[in-house]
Order: C-alpha cells, then structure tokens, then sequence
C-alpha cells in the first residue's frame, strides 16, 4: 500500500508535465516570449460563433497531438479571438486586435493563420482550413517557411 502511494506521489509530482497548449491573447506578449524562447509565433484569427471551420480547425489540428508536439517546440501561440463570449476585452485590446487584423489579416480570411518570426514579420501563412490532417497541416505550416 505504501509502495503504490509513494508511486503515486512520485508520478504525479516527477513525471515531465503534459505539453498543453498555452494560447496569448495578446502578441506584443507572445512576440516577446518567442524572441525569449527563439521561436516563431503562430498567429490564429478566429471567430467561433460565425465560423464552423475555425472550431474544427481549432478540433482537429491544434488539439491534435502531432500539432501539439510540433507547435511546443517551434511556436508561441497567439489568438486573435472575436467571439461574442470571448473574455471580455477592454477597448484598448479591442483595438490592438483590430489593427492586427489590419496587418496581418487584410481579406478577413476566418480561420487564418499567419507565422511570424520575432521582428513580427510574416514567414508564412494558411488562408483556409480544407479538412487537412494533422500532418497535412503540419507541411502546410512548414512549406515556404522563411527565416
């Protein structure tokens, strides 16, 4: 009983943490973790309530754990979220959203993501989501990336 107790303790407290997604909801904050942490950021716009395949992006790529293990070790994630029910956003934030979506999202594409290296230019990008898999995604975010 004492051997499974302590085993139980040890697991819990030694065994490496689950590499759960950790999203920004501001980029200046995850342009600056990236740059710490010499990573890229992948920047999502998404708009849950208006937007079925933002959720099924948000489903069945980056919950995935081929995305999670890729994204761990390669980006900061940044979410630009324009749901009704998103956290409620003080107009200054509304504002910073706003002017992102001017720079890095001109057509108001939904879902789009943009990747940025850490002088916040775009080294890459996906317009639409079209049902990839995991992997699929994966190549996509890795095609034409540029330093």
């Amino acid at each position: 009983m004492i051997k499974r107790l302590f085993l139980l303790v040890f697991l819990l407290f030694f065994l490496p943490k689950s590499k759960a997604q950790q999203w920004q909801n501001d980029l200046q904050i995850g342009l600056k973790e990236a740059a710490q942490q010499n990573k890229k950021v992948l920047l999502f716009f998404s708009v849950p309530e208006r937007c079925e395949s933002c959720n099924k992006l948000e489903r069945n790529i980056f919950k995935s754990p081929e995305f999670i293990e890729f994204a761990s070790e390669n980006y900061v994630l940044v979410k630009i979220d324009f749901s009704y029910d998103a956290q409620e956003l003080t107009k200054a934030q509304l504002e910073k959203n706003l002017l992102i979506v001017e720079k890095y999202n001109k057509d108001g594409f939904f879902p789009h993501v943009v990747v940025l290296n850490k002088d916040a230019k775009i080294t890459n990008k996906v317009d639409v989501y079209t049902r990839e898999t995991p992997q699929q995604y994966l190549s996509l975010l890795r095609r034409n990336s540029k330093s």
